[in-house]
């Protein structure tokens, strides 16, 4: 049936006012049900001193206390008052992602034309494949140049880039002024039941959107930002290279999102420029949030309708998983845009299975936005690449060259990363199949400490796939995750029923597909399954769009929608619990110093230009500025080449590599130590550090923290050759 057809019908149906289908009805009690539930889900919450009781509020409980308690958390957003504030120091940051945006929309718009697909999209989806594109281009660029060694040559990277835009823009200028063809686009023609709503809940959405802005543009605190995510990039600005650092395992990730962060810190001087740029990064990161609803409510009103992709869209607004990856610089949200749209053209051609024409540019299309998803996180060649890649072999029929184009543009995105690991490593996808490859460049102890700790967790009683562990998975993506969305469940249940079984069905198995990786494969962290929610938000569009021709469903998806948005809204701000800094009116320096550590702002403070600094224990050192020799707790230890020396020995290697403090933050050694944990090499002892002392080597500085017998984080002082 016709998209206008269904239109007809459903203005016909919403005729008698209150006569609705037993769908909607259950939909409506089926929401009353689950808000109750979602409500009563207790959250995470600071463990309270020994000999307290352990508080554990539910959801219910810190949205009112978020009602409450309204002007303290307005307050919080301009530091309670403490904190200087700053509005203005934000614009510089917001014009260099600015720049990046606006070039990439501009290479994003050349390449369409170039895959014959400008007049394909509508206004909204439009622009965000548009931004999408041109970021994958330019993350690729810039992946490929800085593995050549030119991050410090600002002027090659230029070069590049013009002709780059260049050569991608001679097409769209031939056809700037050309007569564009006719499209058939999806019928917008409001109903009734249309009018004068979409203002309404873009308004209705703002808070959350401004929110979700205001956040990403703050200095990051995370842990897996400040020890690879912005880290990293800061590190190959300083050596001039993508490669895999010795001293970091995560940096033979593929970093395609952090390709946006590293960029703007080869062209920016001064001695925050590293800040600067990690910013900028920062912000387009964040920045995905949005464009996954802009992709959603352009999806899903081409393949759904009018109400289909306001709901999806909304939904996604809504959940604090996406805002807390805005707010921390996390890149499951970035994962989890690519994954909807190397879908998204896929069920386009599903759904439109007569049109012949634009089926090549949608095939490489979907096939840049795989390579994306694999560019930014491994797991999205099991959760992306292949899914999408299985529903274009049914979507091409006999046409091979479907699928050839669509994997050769899949290969093209993703090769630079596998290749940097293949001449580094000798593991294409190191750190992962450290075992399958006997060229990887880590011990076999070392490969084994990797896989213990990514493997999938067991239970007390040793079982990693037991009936109880299987209920906990189903029911998290279901809601019982504390930073799950409201709207999205009882819709995208609804959405299963739904007529529309093109488009259900592939949804259906690329959220099976996520959710199977995530839990039959992974180590079952929550956000992993972030990726899935843009897929649900789908599904629930599918849902709000079955509801909605009928008065009482289009009254109840109107107050479910808004109570997500309103729940959604309480309970990012409820710092305590979601761990999300809302300060959006703090200055950014003030907000930088707040989240440094105090062992790393002495350091800062007190270690001499040319002095460098060896760290251990601690490899969340984004915010160190002198030079630093550390490592994670897979590499090998920054100690292990002193442990064998004498004491002449371990003074000249100090003093040759310039070493004049040294860190050691016991409290994570000890963490990662503890039973369960990731393991911590083993010849860095207190003992050796006592030795060391002993020797003369070695002096406490003013900086300790902890028992002063037993501190859990220490500074020294490396004392001259000459001392006795």
């Amino acid at each position: 049936m016709s998209r206008k057809k269904r239109t007809q019908r459903s203005t016909q149906e919403a005729s008698s006012p209150w006569e609705a289908p037993l769908c909607v009805w259950v939909f409506i009690i089926g929401t009353i049900v689950y808000a109750w539930w979602y409500f009563s889900v207790p959250m995470p919450w600071p463990a309270p001193p020994p000999g307290e009781s352990a508080y554990e509020p539910t959801r219910g409980a810190l949205v009112q206390t978020g009602m409450l308690l309204l002007p303290e958390t307005i307050s919080t957003w301009f530091g309670g008052g403490e904190m200087p504030l700053g509005l203005f120091d934000r614009l510089g940051v917001m014009l260099i992602a600015g720049i990046l945006l606006l070039f990439s929309y501009a290479l994003g718009e050349f390449l369409l034309v170039r895959l014959k697909l400008i007049d394909l999209f509508s206004r909204v989806d439009g622009i965000v494949l548009r931004l999408a594109i041109g970021l994958t281009l330019l993350s690729w660029s810039t992946a490929v140049l800085g593995m050549c060694g030119l991050l410090h040559r600002p002027l090659a990277i230029v070069l590049s880039l013009a002709i780059l835009f260049v050569a991608l823009g001679s097409a769209w200028k031939k056809q700037l002024f050309a007569p564009r063809p006719s499209e058939e686009q999806p019928d917008e023609t409001p109903t009734e039941q249309q009018k004068g709503e979409s203002w309404w809940w873009l308004l209705a959405a703002a808070p959350l959107c401004l929110f979700i802005v205001g956040v990403s543009i703050l200095p990051p605190y995370e842990y897996d930002v400040l020890e690879y995510h912005l880290l990293v990039p800061k590190e190959w600005l300083a050596i001039g290279q993508i490669r895999v650092l010795p001293n970091n395992v995560y940096s033979g990730m593929p970093m395609g999102a952090e390709m946006w962060a590293l960029l703007p810190m080869v062209f920016l001087t001064g001695k925050q420029a590293w800040l600067t740029g990690a910013l900028a990064g920062k912000l387009i990161i964040g920045l995905f949030t949005l464009l996954t609803a802009g992709l959603l409510y352009g999806a899903g009103k081409r393949l759904i309708g009018v109400w289909g992709g306001r709901a999806a869209a909304l939904a996604a607004v809504a959940f604090p998983w996406l805002t807390y990856q805005s707010g921390t610089g996390l890149v499951d949200g970035v994962w989890a845009f690519f994954t909807l749209a190397a879908a998204y053209p896929v069920l386009i051609v599903l759904n439109r299975p007569r049109k012949e024409d634009h089926r090549d540019g949608l095939a490489i299309l979907s096939g840049l936005m795989a390579g994306m998803a694999f560019s930014v996180k491994y797991p999205a060649l099991l959760v992306v690449v292949l899914p999408v890649f299985a529903l274009w072999i049914f979507a091409a029929g006999r046409d091979w060259r479907l699928l050839l184009m669509h994997g050769v543009a899949v290969t093209v995105i993703i090769s630079p990363w596998l290749i940097r690991n293949t001449v580094d490593t000798g593991n294409p996808v190191f750190p992962l199949a450290g075992n399958v490859f006997p060229a990887d460049v880590r011990t076999e102890e070392q490969v084994q400490q990797w896989n213990r700790a990514h493997q999938v967790p067991t239970n007390a009683d040793g079982s990693r796939y037991s009936s109880q562990q299987l209920f906990r998975g189903i029911m998290t993506p279901l809601g019982s995750s504390p930073w799950a969305g409201l709207a999205i469940v009882p819709l995208a249940i609804c959405g299963l029923f739904s007529s529309h079984r093109r488009l259900v069905i592939p949804l259906v198995i690329l959220l099976a597909a996520c959710w199977l990786v995530w839990w039959g494969f992974s180590h079952r962290l929550e956000r992993f399954l972030i990726p899935a929610i843009p897929l649900g938000c789908l599904l629930a569009g599918l849902g709000a769009e079955k509801v909605a021709p009928y008065v009482a469903g289009r009254v109840a998806l109107r107050i479910w929608l808004g109570l997500g948005l309103f729940a959604g809204f309480m309970l990012v701000n409820q710092t305590q619990s979601i761990k999300l800094d809302p300060r959006v009116f703090v200055s950014l320096d003030a907000l930088a110093k707040s989240h440094t550590s105090g062992a790393v702002a002495y350091l800062n403070d007190h270690v001499a230009p040319g002095d460098a600094v060896l760290a251990t224990g601690d490899a969340a050192l984004f915010y160190l500025q002198p030079p630093v020799f550390y490592h994670t707790c897979f590499n090998d230890s920054t100690m292990s080449q002193l442990v064998d020396m004498t004491r002449q020995e371990r003074q000249e290697h100090l003093a040759e590599a310039n070493i004049a403090w040294i860190y050691v933050h016991w409290g994570e050694i000890e963490r990662f130590r503890s039973p369960g944990n990731y393991g911590f090499p083993a010849d860095v002892t207190r003992e050796l550090f006592a030795q060391m002392e002993s020797q003369g080597i070695l002096e406490p500085a003013e900086y300790q923290l902890g028992n002063p017998e037993n501190p859990a984080v220490i500074v020294y002082r490396v004392l001259p050759a000459n001392t006795e």
